[in-house]
């Protein structure tokens, strides 16, 4: 797990090739765990942990831009950090650039809005 500081810029958190697999990882922005996830060769980055139960995110299955929570399936949209079942639930997004093989987040984060 790679760590950041949440000072408002974007920050490098872990090169193109430390994705799994499946197109994920996780770093540690503060004290927040980032989930990072690659969709349709685009890298986003959402908040790992549920709102429900604390899951963690980046274990669940993923359908199109849709993350399932392994614990209870809740799916979090991984563009926007909303979940379509329950329009109270949201998790934190946060903008993502892809540089030179580094994965770069804006530390400044953000609760998405309806």
């Amino acid at each position: 797990m790679e760590e950041g500081q949440p000072d408002g810029r974007f920050i490098p958190v872990v090169r193109l090739t430390a994705l799994d697999a499946r197109g994920r990882a996780v770093v540690q922005v503060g004290d927040t765990r980032v989930a990072l996830v690659r969709v349709d060769g685009q890298v986003h980055a959402l908040e790992d942990t549920c709102p429900h139960r604390g899951g963690s995110l980046h274990e669940g299955d993923l359908e199109g831009t849709l993350l399932h929570c392994p614990l209870h399936a809740w799916p979090f949209d991984v563009r926007t950090g909303l979940c379509p079942w329950r329009p109270e639930a949201k998790v934190r997004i946060y903008d993502v650039l892809v540089r030179g093989g580094e994965i770069l987040i804006a530390a400044s984060d953000r609760v998405p809005g309806r």
